[in-house]
């Protein structure tokens, strides 16, 4: 078991260590750098940037070392916490991250949550009227979101939440609440915006009720279920045994009806 999670743990650290090689090596693809692009944001808005500004501008970022070195440099920030500025924004990228990571968290609760809502009704109605006509249409739903394009369902599903329930799509909250401070009332507008972000995940996993019916359908739940049918055939039964595994046997009139407890 330990040498079990040594590999995971050391497998883990590799694809990250190749994930983020990977992400560096895309971004250094394009040709220039971010000083190549500030110049041509300044020159398009009428600034100019003379050629020792941009150079100090490199030097300051450590753009005019090697790649490798950059990538190092990169690296030993990261594992320190230190994530470095987003330019554009002006802010630290871990604040800009944290702004956004807690609203990527609730929207992913609430797809799960509405995810097992759906699932687990379906998956138990399909197990208990399996081959049926309702069993067929949960089915053929259910693959059916699995086919079609998650930003399909999310441009459906906008579509109708504003032209026939008057849905706010622009965001996670009213125009009201979008700049204020938090509230109970701005929390209780963040609930009433997550059923429409989290929808599309929820009706794309067919695989949840099909393991839910699956489980359901086990040999073990079918024996159960068959000896519980035989016991509700009986008009009585024998109540005053109380151990787990034994059986209960119908007193009278069919003594050799019987089920386990």
């Amino acid at each position: 078991m330990l040498a079990y999670l040594v590999r995971r743990l050391f497998l883990a650290v590799l694809t990250v260590w190749a994930v983020s090689v990977l992400s560096f090596v895309v971004i250094q693809l394009p040709p220039g750098d971010y000083i190549t692009s500030y110049i041509a944001q300044m020159s398009a808005s009428g600034s100019f940037v003379s050629a020792q500004e941009a150079e100090a501008l490199r030097q300051q970022y450590g753009l005019d070392k090697p790649v490798w070195v950059q990538y190092l440099r990169w690296m030993k920030l990261v594992l320190q916490g230190k994530f470095g500025m987003a330019l554009e924004w002006g802010r630290p990228v871990s604040e800009v991250i944290g702004d956004r990571l807690w609203l990527t968290m609730a929207v992913s609760i609430a797809a799960i949550i509405l995810t097992w809502a759906l699932a687990l009704p379906i998956g138990i109605y399909s197990a208990v009227r399996q081959y049926s006509i309702g069993d067929y249409i949960a089915t053929f739903i259910g693959f059916a979101g699995l086919a079609v394009p998650s930003f399909m369902l999310a441009l459906v599903l906008m579509y109708f939440g504003f032209t026939l329930f008057n849905m706010n799509i622009g965001g996670l909250f009213s125009d009201e609440f979008a700049q204020a401070q938090w509230s109970l009332a701005k929390a209780w507008d963040l609930v009433k915006h997550l059923p429409l972000p989290g929808s599309p995940p929820s009706t794309s996993s067919p695989t949840i009720p099909s393991r839910a019916r699956s489980a359901i359908c086990s040999p073990t739940w079918s024996r159960a279920a068959s000896l519980s049918r035989s016991c509700f055939r009986c008009p009585q039964w024998d109540r005053s045994c109380s151990a787990p595994s034994s059986p209960r046997t119908c007193s009278s009139p069919a003594p050799s009806c019987s089920c386990w407890a």
